[in-house]
């Protein structure tokens, strides 16, 4: 069972924390706030375990999504030892989450009584025994209650209605999915139970022996808080839920790429406005409501400031996608350490480099063989110059992100740890500042140039 424990508390809601398992006779830790090892298709995308093995700081615990659970049902079922083993993931944890945060939900496809997961093959409805029995194929040391997180999509804006639904909705299927891991056993156990024990908890639809309750809690679930960015519909969801049965909370249901509507997105400045003051304002006040002892993460937050906004309102755990997200579209992050003597210097170099490098041809000979970043110990910088890198983009060489994601995984890991020494001297207020030197435009994001390196069947879901 998952267990998590706050090492730090720093005012009401900022805090240090440890995550620990016992997994394969070893114990594994992840001190937060923290990213976990982002994969998708079961796999870190473009490196081999001999190579993200190598990175420093590397998480303990792993990122995965249920779509390619659900893919590899019967795969997965016969090889009986979990996503872990099957992966090549070796002694990390999988923390297994409902949707992959890089691969949003492009149209509404919710039902009553279905989960959307989206696959490689496109949408996959899910029951709810189906969901649950996944998770058990998966074995993972956490796993995310289903949820209706598609509150935003890409070009619409949800009415109060549908957010509304989504509460319900979420909320239904934690009763059903309790449902579904006790069912099993409560014919056999609920008199003996009843008769040795007048320990009962109400959900609301059953009554359940509270040791069948303990033994759901041993499973680490993790359950969804729903409500998209409005407070009442989230500390609505707070309250339906019954946190005795779960190992921590998900916060996701967020598109920072959207404001206020679609209009505004082409007219504001401001492009987060809303998600801004829900990480600032928003988050805080649900927090408040939830037990303390619980882990919280949260999902579809990467930007830089939005992470240190996020990790400052309570925030412990992140999902790990932005050197993923950075080096599919060919950025290479230049991040400066955290000088805690000269917080509030604002960075004057450049903040990353786009490849293929433009007018390459006009740098000066020693510019070529300069490093991405000056002083990086990464093997990428360590053995490989800007001009190869940008060679290798435009010769459409697979060597090309995998030598991105080396670099900006070593630099994402980094930040964090700069992160937890700015909570630790108690001057996060003043690293936002240092965080909000990086900004990467999601219009460069959205581009995959990996798709490039493909032969003639190009999508953008065969990127690793």
């Amino acid at each position: 069972m998952v267990k998590f424990s706050i090492v730090l508390p720093l005012g009401e809601y900022l805090r240090l924390g440890k995550l620990s398992e016992y997994t394969n006779h070893l114990q594994i830790n992840l001190h937060t706030p923290a990213c976990l090892l982002y994969t998708r298709y079961g796999s870190v995308p473009f490196l081999p375990p001999d190579i993200y093995e190598e990175i420093e700081q590397l998480p303990e615990f792993s990122f995965a999504s249920m779509g390619y659970v659900a893919e590899r049902k019967f795969a997965l079922t016969k090889f009986g030892k979990g996503l872990a083993e099957f992966s090549g993931l070796r002694k990390r944890g999988v923390v297994l989450f409902q949707s992959d945060p890089t691969h949003l939900a492009t149209v509404a496809a919710v039902g009553k009584s279905s989960i959307p997961v989206w696959t490689t093959g496109g949408r996959l409805q899910l029951s709810v025994k189906e969901y649950s029995i996944c998770s058990k194929i998966a074995s993972p040391i956490a796993f995310q209650a289903p949820t209706d997180n598609e509150t935003f999509l890409l070009d619409v804006n949800p009415t109060l209605k549908r957010v509304k639904n989504s509460v319900t909705r979420t909320s239904g299927y934690l009763k059903e999915l309790v449902s579904e891991y006790t069912s099993n056993k409560i014919i056999e156990s609920i008199s003996r139970s009843l008769s040795h024990s007048n320990r009962i908890r109400s959900l609301g639809f059953i009554s359940l022996p509270w040791n069948l309750l303990e033994e759901l809690a041993k499973k680490s679930l993790l359950v969804s808080i729903a409500g998209g960015y409005n407070l009442q519909l989230r500390l609505q969801s707070v309250a339906e839920t019954d946190f005795s049965l779960c190992s921590g909370v998900v916060i996701d249901g967020l598109l920072q790429d959207l404001p206020v509507s679609s209009v505004e997105a082409r007219e504001d400045t401001d492009e987060n406005k809303s998600l801004k003051e829900f990480l600032t304002v928003t988050l805080p006040k649900v927090f408040a409501e939830i037990p303390p002892h619980l882990p919280r993460f949260i999902t579809q937050i990467w930007q830089p400031l939005d992470i240190t906004l996020a990790a400052r309102s309570g925030c412990d755990i992140f999902d790990g996608s932005l050197p993923y997200r950075l080096s599919r579209s060919g950025i290479g992050w230049i991040y400066k350490d955290w000088d805690e003597t000269n917080p509030l210097s604002v960075i004057s170099d450049i903040r990353f480099l786009e490849f293929p490098l433009k007018e390459s041809h006009k740098l000066h000979e020693k510019e070529q063989y300069l490093p991405i970043q000056k002083g990086c110990n990464c093997f990428t910088c360590l053995h490989h110059s800007q001009i190869y890198i940008s060679h290798l983009h435009i010769t459409q060489e697979m060597l090309a992100p995998m030598l991105l994601m080396i670099h900006n995984s070593h630099q994402c890991y980094r930040f964090f740890s700069d992160l937890r020494r700015a909570i630790t001297v108690n001057k996060v207020d003043l690293f936002v500042t240092h965080a909000s030197n990086w900004y990467f435009p999601p219009n460069l994001l959205t581009i995959d140039k990996t798709n490039e390196f493909k032969s003639t069947v190009n999508t953008d879901h065969d990127d690793v």
